[in-house]
């Protein structure tokens, strides 16, 4: 895995504005990756997986106030909202489950483009498709502990 300052740092190069829906950034982290080495890809993927599996908790969906409970995707295109928000609101969800509320909406799902960046950099860099899967599943319900 990657250490939390860096992590952070790639993060940060997308401004912290997750509902925006301009891809340039994600294509200019992609390209920060894309100069590698592999491992680096690999431990961006590693951090991020687990960024996501530790927001990954029932209390979180159940908390929102909506009508309509988020479906699966929903609930993992907010959970990329809050890591492209960066770690400032990371903590503060995990801290404060109303700190989540904000994260949840049709314009924050454009942060489910952080999933591709590590596959697209991979392929920039070696020219062949990604078939590494994460030590930490990310997906809605995977967090045992939290379910």
């Amino acid at each position: 895995m990657m250490d939390d300052v860096e992590f952070w740092g790639l993060v940060g190069s997308l401004g912290g504005r997750p509902e925006l829906q301009d891809d340039r950034p994600y294509r200019e982290l992609t390209t920060e990756l894309a100069r590698g080495p592999v491992e680096r890809i690999v431990d961006f993927a590693e951090t991020l997986a687990y960024k996501l599996y530790e927001l990954d908790r029932r209390y979180l969906l159940e908390s929102q106030e909506s009508a309509e409970r988020l479906s699966d995707d929903g609930f993992l295109y907010a959970r990329c909202a809050v890591v492209v928000a960066g770690s400032v609101a990371f903590a503060a969800v995990l801290a404060d489950e109303s700190a989540f509320h904000p994260f949840v909406s049709a314009e924050a799902a454009h942060a489910e483009s952080i999933l591709d960046v590590p596959s697209n950099a991979y392929k920039v860099l070696t020219g062949e498709d990604w078939d590494h899967v994460e030590e930490y599943d990310y997906e809605t319900g995977s967090n045992d502990e939290w379910w």
